[in-house]
């Protein structure tokens, strides 16, 4: 499991960032849109959340692939 995200670098997300719940790279999804007071997220499994700054802890960003020879 990786560092909680702050609510500060929550806002800093952009759209279309990769982003897992509490480390599973199973459970992730992509960042819709974020807003002054939440972030939405559409999962792999086809939900969306809108989840406030404060309350982005389990959230975590996925490592974009390496890309080999790089």
């Amino acid at each position: 499991m990786g560092q909680e995200m702050t609510p500060e670098q929550s806002k800093q997300l952009k759209v279309g960032t990769r982003v897992c719940f509490n480390g599973d790279p199973a459970d992730s999804g992509k960042v819709t849109s974020i807003e002054a007071k939440y972030v939405t997220i559409k999962w792999r499994d086809g939900h969306r959340s809108l989840t406030g700054h404060n309350e982005m802890t389990r959230v975590e960003l996925v490592e974009p692939p390496k890309v080999k020879g790089k």
